[in-house]
C-alpha cells in the first residue's frame, strides 16, 4: 500500500511539474505566483497523506524543521552556489547550460525545502552575485545568462516549483564591487533586506552559505555552514549524524 500511494503522489507531482513546464516555455512571467502557490499547497498536504515523505532516513527533512523552529528561526536563507547546487555556476550561466546546473542540485536540499516550505517557514535566497554588476560585465551578451537571483529562481522552477512562492525575496548584492561600508560587508547587508522584507528580528534568521567569513555578523543572525560545496547543502551539516550511520573509515 505505501508503494501504490508513493507511485500515486510522484504521479500527481510529475502532471503538476508538467503543467509548470509548460509554462516555463512561454516564459518565467507566465507563471501565476497566487495559483502556484494553492496548487504547491495541495500538493504539498495531498503529498503529506498519501505518504511522499516515508524516507528510510526517518524523514530527516522535519527533523531540520523542528530543530530551526525550536531555535527561534522563522527565515531561512540560502546561497546559490555550492548550496542549492555543487554545480560550479559562480553565480551566473549561459541560458543553455542550465540543465547541466541543475545536474548538480544538492539532492538533501531538494526534501529539506519542501518540508520547511510546507511547515510555513520563509525562504530567502542571499548570493553575492550581483545583477547589477553583471550588467555592466555582459553587456549586449546579458540576456543569454541567468544571473544570480534568476538562476536560483530557475532551479527551483525545475526542481521544485511548489516551494517558489515561499521565496518572496531573493538579494543579489556584491559588497566589494560596491566597495561597501564594514556594515554591509559579507552577508550583512542580504541579510538586513531580507529580514525587513519579512518584518522579523536578526535572531529569526538562519543562513546556510559555504564561507565562513559570509557567517560573521554583529546584528544576531544564526549561520551554518555548508562544509562540502561538491555536495551542497546536507542534512549533516545542521543535523547529527545518526547514530546508525554507516562510517566513512
Amino acid at each position: 500500500p505505501a508503494g501504490r500511494r508513493w507511485a500515486a503522489g510522484v504521479d500527481r507531482n510529475e502532471r503538476d511539474r508538467q503543467l509548470v513546464d509548460e509554462a516555463n516555455a512561454r516564459g518565467y512571467g507566465g507563471i501565476s505566483i497566487s495559483g502556484l502557490f494553492f496548487a504547491g499547497v495541495g500538493c504539498a498536504g495531498g503529498g503529506w497523506y498519501s505518504g511522499w515523505f516515508e524516507r528510510a532516513d526517518a524523514r530527516r527533512e522535519y527533523q531540520l524543521a523542528d530543530r530551526l523552529k525550536a531555535q527561534g528561526c522563522r527565515v531561512v536563507v540560502f546561497e546559490l552556489d555550492g548550496v542549492l547546487s555543487s554545480a560550479k555556476a559562480q553565480g551566473c550561466i549561459p541560458k543553455h547550460e542550465l540543465e547541466l546546473f541543475l545536474q548538480g542540485t544538492s539532492q538533501d536540499w531538494l526534501p529539506a525545502v519542501k518540508a520547511l516550505a510546507f511547515r510555513g517557514f520563509k525562504l530567502a535566497i542571499a548570493t553575492r552575485s550581483d545583477p547589477s554588476v553583471w550588467d555592466k560585465t555582459l553587456g549586449s551578451n546579458r540576456d543569454r545568462y541567468l544571473v544570480g537571483p534568476e538562476l536560483a529562481k530557475a532551479l527551483i522552477l525545475k526542481r521544485c516549483p511548489e516551494v517558489l512562492p515561499a521565496f518572496e525575496i531573493m538579494v543579489g548584492y556584491d559588497p566589494q564591487a560596491h566597495q561597501a561600508a564594514p556594515e554591509d560587508s559579507g552577508k550583512r547587508y542580504h541579510m538586513r533586506r531580507i529580514a525587513k522584507h519579512y518584518g522579523t528580528a536578526p535572531g529569526e534568521l538562519v543562513l546556510f552559505d559555504t564561507s565562513a567569513g559570509d557567517l560573521v555578523n554583529e546584528e544576531g543572525w544564526h549561520g551554518v555552514l555548508v562544509r562540502d560545496v561538491r555536495q551542497g547543502f546536507q542534512f549533516s551539516d545542521y543535523l547529527p549524524v545518526p547514530a546508525n550511520a554507516v562510517s566513512d573509515a
